[in-house]
């Protein structure tokens, strides 16, 4: 059984099939955010409904890409948690990219290194094929 008043994932991330009969929280005030509810971390939040989240969230999802914005129809989550680099149209609504910039990840020395050779040669190319007068 869980927890009074815990979210569901699946209805938050993707799609809840057991709908009224699910013992999780289902909650539209709180899809889209990742604000954890402190009053429910302390067992002292009994709203029906709350804007915030009622599960300990350990991974930011808004930094993390949405796999289903780089499908075929895109995604289609009014509310979803997934950073998003492209407008999207949802439910008559234009929706726009995510706010928040996606970190880059580092290269690894060796790719460094391999990268800085070849800009290298690629200078000596262009100076021979384009030799001074």
């Amino acid at each position: 059984m869980p927890n009074q008043g815990e979210d569901c994932y699946f209805y938050f991330y993707s799609t809840c099939a057991k709908g009224d009969s699910c013992p999780f929280r289902h909650c539209e005030a709180a899809l889209g955010n990742e604000t954890v509810c402190t009053l429910w971390q302390e067992g002292r939040c009994f709203r029906q409904v709350c804007r915030f989240r009622h599960m300990e969230i350990d991974k930011k999802r808004s930094e993390i890409p949405c796999y289903w914005e780089n499908q075929p129809v895109g995604c289609q989550k009014l509310n979803c948690a997934f950073h998003h680099t492209r407008s999207r149209y949802v439910d008559g609504l234009f929706l726009p990219p995510s706010k928040t910039v996606l970190p880059t990840v580092p290269e690894s020395q060796e790719e460094e290194v391999k990268t800085s050779q070849l800009t290298v040669q690629q200078s000596k190319l262009s100076v021979q094929s384009n030799p001074s007068p």
